[in-house]
């Protein structure tokens, strides 16, 4: 860190990560017992004790949340809209009292977030890595550093949600592209079914890759979490995807933190999930379009895929935007390979404008200021390619 504002970006990052856990760390009862993972520890326990359809039966699952949470710590209404399977886990912490499931889970949180970074670092080194592993550690510390400093990582731990699964299959597909692994392509599937938005985006990285057998696993890791919930029967099925596209009701459409947060509130309660799902399709259309013509920059589709993917989902609370941390981390990657300039202040703008949603504004800035973001440097990314071309060293290669 030579320059003032390199020096400026790493003590803005350093009080964020202070703030973020002392966020973590001070969570009151009363904000653990309404988060999520109550919703998905009572679908657990409605699991352990047989009930396989009821997580989608909004009868069963308020009456398990009123029996494991004292009556109105959380809004009955809300549903469980993740696949049977990814509810496994918390079926097996149901065994312990809700509190000590709830920082037992926060621990495996952490767990899969550095085992991302890891793995991440490992497809992609953000740092030279010299045989002393000195480049690797600071690496690592940096990442964590920056992941801790990151709203959704806060709304991830204060939530109780799943979406570190998000990240680390992300990162499972990232590390795809350099070793090619069926049994990976079918666990990183697995994981980002547990969201099932965010699984054609990265099924495309790997299409653009022209990774077949790596693409076959993917999809079939993907279809086995998604198709579990058949263990309950056709109605759990049918309750699922009724929930997923039934979020949006049961949550402000201004909390997404994706497009649809900025212009849903405009229109009518039942057009705009409507307009969600035609935004998000159009977008994957595009994005399979653009790996079909098979990309130059591998790397760089991805980065665009990862963010292009949470700015037209249907529904992205702040908690799922920590799938983020893989653009920003293949950013960081071009960025050293002069593709790209710094992305620490995009980064940093972004962080910010989420934290300032915390407050409300009444329209989320995150999404203005992500689409910002990702337009400047997509159009970086395109000048330094061009200029690479017309040099002569670029003509002669």
């Amino acid at each position: 860190m030579r320059r003032p504002l390199d020096r400026a970006l790493l003590a803005v990052t350093v009080a964020l990560a202070a703030a973020g856990t002392i966020v973590i760390l001070t969570q009151s009862p009363a904000s653990r017992l309404s988060s999520d993972f109550t919703i998905n520890y009572s679908a657990g326990v409605l699991i352990r004790e047989g009930h396989l359809a009821g997580p989608y039966q909004q009868a069963e699952l308020a009456e398990v949340m009123g029996r494991v949470a004292p009556k109105g710590a959380i809004d009955p209404r809300l549903p469980f809209s993740l696949p049977l399977g990814a509810a496994l886990p918390y079926a097996v912490l149901s065994l312990l009292p809700l509190e000590l499931a709830f920082r037992l889970w926060q621990l495996i949180t952490i767990g899969l977030v550095l085992l991302a970074v890891l793995l991440l670092q490992r497809a992609a080194p953000t740092l030279p890595t010299p045989a002393s592993g000195g480049g690797k550690f600071k690496a690592l510390s940096l990442a964590m550093l920056g992941l801790l400093a990151a709203i959704p990582t806060w709304a991830t731990l204060t939530e109780g949600q799943p979406t570190a699964w998000l990240f680390l299959g992300a990162a499972m597909v990232v590390l795809t592209l350099r070793t090619d692994s069926l049994a990976l392509c079918a666990g990183a599937g697995l994981l980002l079914a547990v969201k099932p938005q965010y699984v054609p985006a990265y099924l495309a990285v790997l299409f653009a890759a022209r990774r077949w057998r790596s693409l076959a696993a993917a999809v079939a890791g993907a279809s086995l979490l998604l198709l579990s919930t058949l263990a309950g029967g056709f109605d759990a099925l049918s309750g699922m995807v009724h929930n997923a596209l039934s979020a949006n009701h049961a949550v402000a459409v201004r909390l997404n933190e994706a497009w649809i947060g900025v212009i849903g509130p405009a229109l009518p309660a039942a057009s705009a999930i409507v307009v969600a799902i035609a935004l998000y399709l159009a977008v994957l259309a595009a994005l399979w379009l653009l790996a079909w013509r098979r990309p130059a920059s591998v790397i760089g589709f991805a980065a665009l895929a990862g963010a292009l993917t949470v700015l037209a989902s249907p529904h992205a609370l702040p908690h799922d935007l920590l799938i983020l941390a893989v653009p920003a981390w293949l950013a960081i990657v071009l960025s050293r390979e002069r593709a790209l300039p710094s992305p620490f202040p995009g980064l940093l703008a972004i962080d910010i404008a989420l934290l300032i949603d915390l407050r409300g504004l009444g329209v989320p800035l995150g999404p203005i200021v992500m689409t910002a973001v990702v337009a400047w440097y997509g159009w970086q990314f395109r000048q330094r390619a061009e200029q690479r071309r017309q040099s002569p060293l670029g003509r002669a290669a």
